[in-house]
C-alpha cells in the first residue's frame, strides 16, 4: 500500500500538475495558437494499436503482485474493461467536467466558500468585459 501512496502522491503533485496542464495546452493550442487545419483522421489499424500499446502501458503500471493474485487473463481483461469505457464520449465528458472542477478547487481552495463567490459574482458584474476576456 505505502507503493499506491507514494505513487498517487508524485502523481497529483504540483510538479505534474504543471507538465500536465502544459501537454494539454499543447494538445488544444500548438504553439499557443489554435489549428487552423483540420485533424489528420488515424486509420482504424492505427487506433487500434494505439489501444493496445494503451493497454500494455496500463498493465505494467501495478505490481507483478496484483496480476499474479488476480491472475493474468482476470488483470488484462480487468484493464480491457477499463481501457473500454473510456470509448464512451459521455464518460470521457463527464471524466473531464470532474477533473477541471477538482483542478479548480485545488487551485482556488475558496471556490466552495458563498463569500467568495459573491464576491467573484459583484466584481465580474461591474466589469463584464471581464466575462469575455
Amino acid at each position: 500500500m505505502r507503493w499506491l501512496d507514494v505513487s498517487v502522491s508524485n502523481l497529483t503533485c504540483t510538479r505534474y500538475w504543471v507538465v500536465y496542464l502544459q501537454v494539454i495546452q499543447e494538445a488544444v493550442w500548438p504553439g499557443g495558437v489554435l489549428p487552423t487545419a483540420p485533424v489528420f483522421e488515424r486509420s482504424q489499424q492505427q487506433k487500434d494499436d494505439t489501444k493496445q500499446q494503451a493497454l500494455r502501458c496500463l498493465m505494467r503500471l501495478l505490481p507483478d503482485l496484483v496480476s499474479d493474485v488476480l491472475g493474468s487473463e482476470k488483470y488484462r481483461l480487468s484493464w480491457q474493461t477499463a481501457l473500454d469505457s473510456f470509448q464512451d464520449p459521455h464518460i470521457n465528458r463527464h471524466l473531464v467536467f470532474c477533473i477541471f472542477d477538482l483542478l479548480l478547487e485545488f487551485l482556488v481552495p475558496e471556490i466552495p466558500e458563498e463569500n467568495f463567490q459573491r464576491s467573484l459574482l459583484q466584481m465580474l458584474g461591474k466589469n463584464p468585459e471581464k466575462l469575455l476576456a
